[in-house]
């Protein structure tokens, strides 16, 4: 090797040393990842609902979406609501603020009303989501005695209220969460915006099969009941 060729290999081998060492790229904990992904969810879903017709409401706590749904009921004239039995929210709580306020209550599942007679004369349904579909802000019902189909069908206002955690990325997640064995003993609805058709004159109209106005609570934190 030349002299030449000796200078360079020594000046590349010190500039070699003298290299600041590469900088760590920490990965964000599991946590952190499912965070983030919750808020593409959550941000995804209002998004499509919003596209469809729909209106969200977020809400930090369950608190926080007692106030903002007694806001809703004040600010839209609702002088009645039918609610079901919540699957993670209190609602014995939001009847009670709600009837506070002026607002008649009707417990669906108890003898406070007929479902199949009274509700489509109630302003309002208020019922819990299982599940919501992020890229088509499709909410997933599952009936029960104590939330049946009627309550998101019939009222002319349909108030929904949804956990975050529970805004699953497709279709096929949704069915997985709500599992075989459930789907093949409740009826289960799924919501996109609110009710339309284009059987008149092939023009679309609005509220026709079902309500006219469809809000979202979302609530971000779980707050009194397991999910």
């Amino acid at each position: 090797m030349s002299a030449f060729h000796n200078i360079v290999s020594r000046i590349r081998a010190g500039l070699s040393n003298d290299r600041a060492p590469e900088p760590r790229v920490t990965l964000p904990e599991d946590a952190q990842i499912s965070a983030i992904a919750g808020r593409d969810l959550r941000a995804q879903f209002i998004a499509a609902l919003t596209g469809v017709g729909g209106k969200a409401i977020e809400a930090a706590d369950e608190t926080s979406a007692v106030d903002k749904i007694a806001e809703l009921v004040q600010t839209a004239g609702l002088r009645s609501a039918a609610l079901g039995e919540g699957i993670t929210v209190d609602a014995e709580a939001l009847a009670q603020r709600l009837s506070r306020d002026g607002c008649r209550i009707a417990r669906v599942g108890n003898s406070a009303v007929n479902p199949g007679d009274a509700l489509s004369a109630i302003d309002a349904g208020i019922v819990e989501a299982d599940y919501a579909i992020a890229p088509t802000g499709t909410l997933v019902l599952i009936g029960q005695p104590t939330r049946p189909r009627s309550l998101s069908l019939l009222p002319p206002t349909n108030v929904v209220l949804l956990r975050a955690s529970r805004i699953l990325p497709e279709l096929a997640a949704a069915l997985r969460a709500v599992g075989p064995q459930t789907i093949a003993a409740h009826p289960m609805v799924m919501v996109t915006g609110p009710s339309r058709t284009a059987d008149i004159e092939k023009r679309i109209v609005i509220g026709v099969h079902g309500p006219k106005e469809l809000y979202v609570v979302i609530i971000g934190e779980r707050c009194c009941r397991p999910v």
